[in-house]
């Protein structure tokens, strides 16, 4: 398991609520079992935040209609199930919406508490279609993990209604498992996950704490199993070095990304570094000279071609 040793966490893409992230090297089978176990961490078992309860001035239940409102009671409350915040504690908190007039009414135009901001501005809530028309309704929005069904949920007081909701911050995880190298060493994989949170989490912060709870799992099952928490923290210690990882990569150079079909050599060059398994610049860091003269059709001119290359970009191969 020496790979993991060297792990390292690229930043592909990262805009907005998304990010695309490489792990790697990974001995070979790992890329789905560590892809698989993140991935299914990241959709069932992050924080978030959403509209638990509301009550709507004049209406006593969710079938109710309301003058001069297009939507019926159930549709807005369908529309209000996507509205997703970010909360800076685990209490309850109130919000409320007076909206009154002729008007499209969204997400933004929740009147928040404190500590809530809201991450999906643009969800239409209510379409107002009269300038008499009045929608008021007070919201309570929580923080939790999961699904919670409403269903059970026994309602407080006539005219409160219990919303079931989906507090999971992500929208979309994609996974795919590609072959990496690590010196001599071609027979790995990397693994590439796409993130794609509601705007409450970054997805770099996603990611980490998918890795941490993983951590920790993996823990509790060393100390049911006669390990000493004592030594499981030790042992966590020793390795938890996924945030320093993740942070340092923001400072990827831009140049390691650049593909072998893309550098200015020949194109015997080119076929030689890429029958070795080598994909990009970055690849070439750990490489030799013995490394590149015993690829195939790789001599000395071509190796003299690579080198040339790579000290332009800073790069200083072994051996040379």
């Amino acid at each position: 398991m020496e790979a993991f040793k060297d792990i390292k966490v690229i930043i592909r893409e990262e805009e907005g609520n998304s990010g695309l992230y490489e792990i790697s090297p990974l001995p070979r089978g790992y890329g789905h079992t560590l892809g698989n176990s993140i991935r299914r961490i990241l959709y069932s078992s992050l924080k978030g935040s959403g509209i638990t309860s509301i009550k709507v001035k004049g209406a006593k239940h969710e079938y109710s209609t309301i003058d001069g409102v297009k939507e019926d009671l159930t549709s807005i409350i369908l529309n209000l199930k996507q509205v997703k915040f970010r909360v800076d504690s685990d209490e309850a908190k109130k919000c409320r919406i007076e909206a009154k007039g002729k008007q499209v009414l969204k997400a933004s135009d929740i009147i928040v508490d404190a500590g809530v901001i809201v991450t999906t501005p643009d969800i239409v809530i209510a379409n107002l279609t009269d300038e008499s028309a009045e929608l008021v309704m007070d919201l309570v929005v929580e923080s939790g993990i999961g699904y919670r069904d409403a269903t059970f949920i026994e309602r407080p007081e006539v005219g409160v209604i219990p919303l079931d909701c989906d507090f999971a911050p992500i929208e979309k995880v994609s996974l795919s498992v590609e072959q990496a190298r690590k010196g001599q060493e071609t027979d790995l994989d990397s693994v590439v996950i796409g993130v794609l949170t509601d705007g409450s989490i970054a997805p770099k912060d996603a990611l980490l704490q998918s890795a941490q709870i993983l951590q920790e799992f993996s823990g509790k099952v060393m100390i049911a199993m006669g390990i000493s928490k004592k030594e499981v923290e030790e042992r966590a210690e020793e390795i938890n070095q996924i945030e320093e990882v993740v942070e340092s990569v923001e400072e990827h150079d831009e140049a390691s990304d650049l593909r072998i079909e893309d550098l200015p050599i020949s194109k015997r060059s080119k076929t030689g570094l890429l029958s070795g398994g080598y994909k990009t610049l970055g690849d070439l860091k750990s490489v030799s000279v013995d490394d590149l003269l015993n690829l195939s059709g790789f001599g000395n001119k071509s190796l003299n071609e690579v080198v040339e290359l790579l000290n332009q970009y800073g790069i200083n191969i072994k051996g040379e």
